[in-house]
Order: structure tokens, then C-alpha cells, then sequence
């Protein structure tokens, strides 16, 4: 068998609604919480999206061949709620010191 490289493509979708449920749901292995109907309706019920602080930003993985290979659920947070870990004290510091901390991924 020879080898052949394949090129991937990466990409930031605007959010799980507009994708191909069937392709998004064979990578997720019945995983419930990452299905795309799941997903979907985080973003259709309004618990995510405009106002919420968290955009939809799911990271997309596509072959040569323009079929997804892999993706994650991703979002931009534009604040620290709902995180393990509070950074309040490291984005303030980050913006004092002229930087933006906001938003991140």
C-alpha cells in the first residue's frame, strides 16, 4: 500500500444547527451530550448563542475530499461564569495591562 498524504482542512463553524447532523453524529460515537441534536437545541432554546456570553464556535476537521474526519463543540466565551476555574482576577489583570482577554475559546 503506498503512502499518500491527505490534506485536512480546519474550520470555525457559527454553530451546530447548519451542519450535517448524520456526519457530525457518526464522529461522536452515541455520545449524547456532544450529538448534534443536542447541541442544536442548546442553541435553538436561546442557552447558548446571542446574550448568553457563550457563541457557538464548533471546530470542524475536513479531508481532501470535503468529508468531516473529526470536530469538537467549541464556544467564545465572553466572560468566566460557568468555568471550574474563575479567571476574574487574571482578565482583570490582562485588560489593566492593555490587553484583551476576551473573548477566548
Amino acid at each position: 500500500m503506498a503512502d499518500r498524504e491527505t490534506e485536512v482542512l480546519a474550520k470555525i463553524a457559527s454553530g451546530a444547527s447548519g451542519l450535517n447532523g448524520a456526519a457530525w453524529n457518526r464522529l461522536g460515537r452515541g455520545d449524547p451530550f456532544i450529538s448534534h441534536e443536542f447541541l442544536s437545541a442548546l442553541e435553538d432554546s436561546g442557552s447558548v448563542g446571542r446574550g448568553t456570553g457563550w457563541t457557538p464556535a464548533p471546530l470542524l476537521i475536513e479531508d481532501d475530499g470535503a468529508h468531516l474526519v473529526a470536530a469538537a463543540p467549541g464556544y467564545l466565551k465572553t466572560h468566566s461564569q460557568g468555568e471550574y476555574v474563575f479567571d476574574h482576577g487574571w482578565a482583570d489583570a490582562w485588560e489593566r495591562a492593555g490587553g484583551q482577554y476576551y473573548p477566548k475559546l
